[in-house]
């Protein structure tokens, strides 16, 4: 039964779809090479990936929940598509950078994602 409601929404289930995320972000965080940056930019970089990752993971989540899905089901849904997200944020980041021929910029961000 779907959900119309906040409030109806299972905290734990909620939770532990929000620590997905988490978790999902510092994942994606230590697969960087982030040696050569500057403490404050590793900070950045970290908290940008957080509230990308958390924030499409929570709304994937209670995109399911509204429509109907099993919390189980939507909590893995949403930790997959969350820690992906950031993925398709550097593939679109590239996809500009070579659309608008911008070639160095192509292959800084190629450099700075390997």
């Amino acid at each position: 039964m779907p959900h119309n409601n906040f409030n109806d929404m299972d905290f734990t289930a909620s939770t532990i779809a929000f620590i997905t995320g988490i978790w999902g972000a510092i994942l994606n965080f230590i697969k960087r090479d982030t040696k050569t940056h500057s403490i404050t930019r590793k900070i950045l970089t970290f908290i940008i990936d957080m509230i990308i990752n958390v924030g499409i993971t929570m709304l994937i989540y209670i995109g399911c929940i509204g429509y109907g899905f099993n919390e189980l089901i939507s909590v893995a849904i949403a930790g997959f598509l969350g820690h992906q997200g950031t993925r398709s944020f550097y593939i679109v980041e590239l996809i500009i950078a070579e659309k608008v021929g911008a070639k160095n910029t192509f292959e800084e961000i190629k450099k700075n994602k390997e």
